[in-house]
């Protein structure tokens, strides 16, 4: 009987402490806030992309002559160290005319990516002899974004730490403690020209003239903290 209301003690004494270990800790005095800097960086990498395409009754007629191009295009382009070459999409596919297949459309694209515009701009004159023009887009480097990105983490950090102390004297307290702290990176889309008025551009091979513009690159921290 001893051992019993013993045993019974004990599993009472256990459930308490279980109880109590998992019972929230109480916060008092916390506050959130957040605060965020920004910058126009100017963008400094060229994308374009660029495609062969045939259209004919033969489809292996017509995939030869597109590869022909690509590769004259891929050949021409290895002369150009700076300029990044991926070739992408391939595509075959039937067109109808009233739910008949009349003819057979072969298709395949490239991207050139490099820093230097104005030998971008050189070579996709050149490649427009045989290359259509799909599309140009500007965007800010891996690099460029990294080092940008990391000054606005300082400021917005600093920031985040003026505004904590402002709201810790103003509420007449000494000291805060942070709780928890949540940093966040964004970057606006950049400008892109698309299709029509590339393939007409692409027609006459004209060059476009373009702006590279700038993208805003911005960093949010926001967190709460705990007045003492």
């Amino acid at each position: 009987m001893k051992r019993y209301i013993l045993l019974s003690l004990f599993a009472l004494i256990s459930f308490n402490v279980n109880v109590h270990a998992h019972e929230p800790v109480k916060r008092y005095n916390q506050i959130s806030l957040e605060a965020s800097s920004s910058a126009d960086v100017d963008n400094d990498t060229m994308m374009v992309s660029m495609y062969a395409q045939e259209e004919g009754s033969k489809a292996t007629v017509l995939s030869k002559k597109v590869n022909k191009k690509i590769n004259w295009a891929l050949a021409k382009l290895k002369q150009h160290k700076t300029i990044k070459v991926e070739t992408e999409s391939y595509t075959t596919s039937p067109v109808y005319n009233k739910n008949q297949i009349v003819s057979w459309r072969v298709r395949q694209s490239i991207q050139l990516e490099s820093k230097d515009m104005s030998l971008m701009s050189e070579v996709l004159g050149d490649l427009q002899a045989q290359l259509s023009l799909n599309g140009i887009s500007f965007d800010v480097s891996r690099d460029k974004r990294e080092q940008q990105t990391k000054i606005l983490i300082d400021d917005a950090l600093a920031a985040f730490t003026v505004r904590a102390k402002q709201i810790a004297n103003k509420l007449q307290h000494d000291n805060y403690k942070i709780v928890n702290i949540n940093v966040s990176t964004s970057g606006s889309s950049s400008p892109r020209y698309k299709s029509r008025n590339m393939s007409m551009m692409a027609e006459a091979q004209v060059v476009p003239s373009f702006s590279a513009g700038d993208k805003t690159l911005s960093v949010r921290v926001s967190g709460s903290i705990e007045l003492q």
